[in-house]
């Protein structure tokens, strides 16, 4: 079971990342999606699941998030991120207006990624420094 608290910090902090993520990708996603370049793909994912790993840890460091609540905290977060993504996917072409047909497919499978590595962050690892055990 999650707290009501860290049920709501955790939708105000999915809608803020979701929300950084998304304008960061409309401004510069010709830099980040480059569909021609293994090498820069592997390292985006490779990056991506360090960030990802570090959003939920500082999250369950400023909340002092028990491991019990760890789960349903990820699970919020995600949640929040994949349905407003829905919407982001769904109308593509008028929220990222340069992306190519190649650069969506990689927006699409990197997203996948990055909310499984969000899912995962709330039940690995289990002990985490500075976060209560």
């Amino acid at each position: 079971m999650i707290s009501q608290r860290v049920a709501l910090w955790a939708l105000g902090y999915g809608l803020l990342i979701w929300f950084e993520a998304t304008l960061i990708i409309r401004w510069a996603g010709d830099l980040i999606f480059v569909p021609d370049s293994l090498a820069w793909g592997v390292g985006l994912f490779l990056l991506t699941a360090w960030l990802v790993f570090a959003v939920g840890w500082f999250f369950f460091y400023a909340f002092q998030t028990p491991p019990m609540e760890r789960a349903g905290a990820a699970i919020v977060i995600c949640a929040v991120g994949l349905i407003a993504d829905a919407f982001t996917t769904l109308f593509i072409d008028r929220v990222f207006p340069d992306m190519t047909a190649g650069q969506e497919r990689l927006f699409a499978a990197w997203l996948a990624w990055a909310y499984g590595i969000g899912l995962v962050s709330g039940v690995w690892p289990q002990h985490m420094p500075r976060v209560p055990a």
